[in-house]
């Protein structure tokens, strides 16, 4: 009894740890990095280079309440952050989410 106990042990620890590797193969975020040209309360453009055709391009990219925001090493809310446009940025965006462009965090040097 003891030896089955310990064997379902064994799986259900394989099991999980299986899962959570693979959630996070399945995550796909993608890094933007750029100049902002223009600022709303829920999207951001910014004028990046795309690494295939070394073109630019102008990109809106959408922000919620869980877009994670620093400014330097603080964590500071969206609207905290002045964003202003001119400043260099850095958009990690959620590739696998329902919203197109979703930025899960964004980067800005400090002031």
């Amino acid at each position: 009894m003891n030896v089955f106990r310990s064997l379902v042990g064994t799986v259900a620890t394989l099991v999980t740890l299986a899962y959570v590797a693979t959630s996070a193969v399945l995550a796909h975020p993608m890094t933007h990095q750029g100049t902002v040209l223009a600022i709303e309360s829920a999207r951001i453009q910014v004028n990046t280079v795309d690494d295939k055709t070394k073109k630019e391009e102008k990109v809106w990219f959408v922000v919620n309440k869980d877009t994670k925001v620093k400014r330097g090493d603080k964590t500071v809310t969206y609207t905290d952050a002045k964003i202003a446009v001119g400043e260099r940025i850095v958009v990690i965006v959620d590739m696998d989410a329902k919203t197109k462009n979703l930025v899960e965090e964004i980067r800005l040097a400090a002031k």
